[in-house]
């Protein structure tokens, strides 16, 4: 379909008055994406309802590192989205690109293109003070409190909880915080702030008497105005999990701007997923027990709710003797493998193409009827309170329903969350459709063992084209690293992007092969001999770190790390920052400060620090990454993946294992080139790239480096 002339007018000259007024030459790889995406969106058709009506409106775009994608899609974007009437809503899966949108890119673009537009920032209720809980929690504090002596060497955990609320509380009555966890100054501690914040089950919305002083609808309502919004994938997916249109605007109203599009079928597979442990779920029902009684106490007037309790004391009797059924079968069934040292360390075991044992799968199918019909108790808890909140309960005053209402909502949910657990372990799968996969895992609890189950989907695939594909009016997903090994499959299959959907690579500005070699060094040895390969590694690290600059060491094994870190030297260790000795953020900046200072310095980490760390100049010119970065064996997810591909007669390593590995390979380089006049050095100490025959594809997913080592 031909791009309307009028809209096409407006793109190219905010595109030219942009550049002129920052003296910039276009780049080639910005016009291509900018051209793709008035492609895509001029073919949608909108129906009577203004819902997109054919197969069109979706684009996947690679732009290499360099590129200006900010700029790109909203030039791009913005004349179709005010064309069609639909709100653009940016989102990203990292707080650091969200940042630089909302703080320097889209302020840089309304500044110089010429475009009027409103944006805005879009958060989840948890970035949000909630005022109800806070009031809540100081009156019970000061009552535990009011006999506790003070401590000569400070202050009592309890003590700085209640000095965390009053500080909170003064801060935002005078005015001097608006209720953002993110504007608060200095580290904090998250599960205190868990404490005064809301989920949508907590939160009471209109009926709360804080409503009007609300710090997260009042964040809402800053945007019902604004042309686009930026938000991240789990709000983004939280939200169609709700349905779409209860947090942002629906799908079919929305033009999406899916930036570090890799990371949404694994953000999707974790809003999808669920676990339970089994002892934990007793806790929670000998809590929920003792506040239940508590609650008759504080209701009894409200004799419409005592059948409520009756059932649930009965419900919970039996949910709890068949959760000590199931941990004894449990016990039996599953056979554990101790992790290797990756992020998976604890004891596992994986049910075999998700299949669960029919002893297990009737006992779950037991407690999910059970804990189905105490949810049933809590939606009838619910909907009392709420009339309670607005004064339609005869039975239940307005300041009795205000303090029990978020209280009997973390219950709900917490419900809500087992329940889902025991409807997956209870499901017979349908034999067409794509198996969970589901694993236990032995846990310690306050020093006691427990069993956690757990269950997901091994692909997000179905999910999103489900709740987002088939309603989303538009869709630009983009990102540096789309394909792998040079190819939109793997996308495709996680993330089930459509067939019909434009894909496209578009290039770096960056001349890679003038500004960065890649070398295998001579020593480096097959990271396939763990023991070999961390020896090389103690060799070689030193002689390899640079002498005056910035380095960053890459590891894929945080044991590794921990073996080569411990092994060597006294001076390389006194200049590596490794990670876990401070929070991320607390490390680059020591580093930085170490170059400011003309000291050498050098980063180590996992894989966090082979994405989303930008450091230009000085401050990175060696990157060091100790082995091919395959995926441990031992992520249930990966494994029932790879079991299920292969009863297909697909080849799990060719699928799934190496195109990971070339994402997260190319991602790891990427740190070095971060400006136009950046330069360096990338060693691969893992020689696999060359004695296998897997590894040219590897090879020729990477930006066109100089190469030199062992070819």
């Amino acid at each position: 379909m031909a791009i309307d002339e009028g809209l096409r007018q407006d793109i190219q000259t905010a595109y030219s008055t942009f550049l002129q007024q920052k003296s910039l030459t276009a780049r080639y790889g910005q016009k291509l994406m900018i051209a793709e995406i008035a492609r895509a969106l001029s073919a949608i058709k909108p129906d009577e309802q203004g819902l997109r009506s054919n197969d069109a409106g979706f684009a996947a775009i690679e732009a290499g590192t360099g590129t200006g994608k900010t700029v790109a899609y909203i030039i791009g974007a913005l004349p179709f989205a005010r064309h069609f009437k639909k709100t653009i809503i940016v989102s990203t899966a990292t707080i650091t690109l969200q940042s630089q949108i909302i703080e320097k890119d889209l302020p840089d673009i309304l500044k110089h293109s010429g475009m009027s537009f409103k944006f805005g920032l879009a958060k989840g209720r948890g970035r949000y003070l909630c005022l109800s809980k806070l009031d809540t929690l100081r009156e019970a504090q000061r009552g535990v409190l009011a006999s506790l002596p003070l401590f000569e060497e400070g202050l009592s955990a309890d003590q700085q909880a209640l000095k965390f609320f009053d500080t909170l509380e003064d801060d935002f009555k005078n005015g001097v915080w608006s209720g953002d966890k993110d504007l608060l100054e200095g580290d904090v501690d998250d599960r205190l702030w868990s404490m005064v914040t809301a989920t949508h089950r907590e939160c009471s919305n209109r009926r709360c008497p804080h409503f009007k002083d609300c710090a997260y609808f009042k964040s809402r309502q800053a945007l019902e105005d604004v042309e686009i919004i930026v938000a991240n994938h789990d709000l983004v997916l939280a939200d169609l999990a709700l349905g779409g249109g209860a947090v942002l605007p629906s799908p079919g109203d929305s033009i999406y701007i899916l930036d570090e599009a890799h990371h949404l079928a694994d953000k999707a597979l974790s809003h999808f997923s669920t676990a339970a442990d089994i002892k934990g779920s007793l806790q929670w029902l000998e809590q929920w027990r003792k506040t239940q009684r508590r609650l008759e106490t504080d209701l009894s007037a409200a004799s419409s709710l005592t059948a409520v309790y009756v059932k649930n004391e009965q419900l919970m009797t039996e949910a709890e003797a068949r959760l000590r059924d199931l941990w004894l079968l449990v016990q039996q069934v599953a056979v554990f493998d101790v992790g290797n040292g990756s992020q998976y360390d604890q004891p596992q075991f994986r049910f075999p193409h998700g299949k669960i044992p029919e002893p297990v799968r009737e006992l779950a199918a037991v407690l999910q009827i059970l804990f189905a019909s105490l949810l049933s108790g809590f939606d009838t808890l619910d909907q009392a309170l709420k009339k309670g909140l607005a004064d339609d309960h005869q039975e239940i005053t307005k300041d009795i329903a205000e303090r029990w209402f978020a209280i009997v909502g973390t219950y709900h949910l917490r419900c809500e969350g087992i329940l889902g657990l025991f409807r997956s372990f209870a499901a017979r799968d349908d034999q067409k459709a794509l198996p969970m996969a589901r694993w236990v895992e032995q846990r310690l609890h306050n020093g006691d063992e427990d069993l956690r189950l757990q269950a997901s989907p091994i692909l997000a695939a179905s999910t999103l084209q489900q709740n987002f594909w088939r309603s989303a009016f538009g869709a630009i997903l983009t990102s540096a690293t789309l394909t792998a090994a040079s190819s939109f499959d793997r996308l495709k299959m996680q993330a089930g992007v459509p067939d019909w959907a434009l894909f496209k690579q578009v290039p770096s500005p960056f001349k890679f092969f003038e500004c960065a070699k890649f070398i295998v060094p001579d020593d480096a040895v097959d990271a396939s001999h763990p023991i070999l390969h961390t020896k090389s590694i103690i060799k070689l690290l030193p002689e390899l770190m640079n002498e005056s600059k910035g380095t960053l060491v890459l590891f894929s094994s945080r044991r590794q790390m921990n073996e080569v870190m411990e092994a060597v030297d006294i001076a390389t260790r006194d200049r590596c920052l490794v990670q876990n000795q401070a929070a991320r953020h607390r490390l680059i900046q020591q580093h930085k400060d170490r170059i400011d200072a003309g000291k050498p310095s050098c980063l180590v980490g996992l894989a966090s620090f082979a994405e989303g760390v930008d450091l230009p100049g000085d401050y990175l010119q060696t990157v060091i990454i100790a082995k091919l970065p395959f995926a441990t064996p031992d992520n249930p997810i990966d494994a029932a993946l790879a079991e299920w591909i292969e009863t297909k007669g697909g080849n799990p390593f060719m699928q799934i294992t190496l195109p990971d590995a070339s994402v997260k390979l190319v991602q790891s380089c990427g740190r070095l080139i971060r400006t136009e006049t950046d330069e360096g050095i990338i060693y691969l100490l893992d020689n696999r790239v060359y004695t296998k025959r897997y590894g040219q594809i590897l090879l020729d997913a990477l930006p066109p480096f100089r190469r030199q080592g062992q070819d």
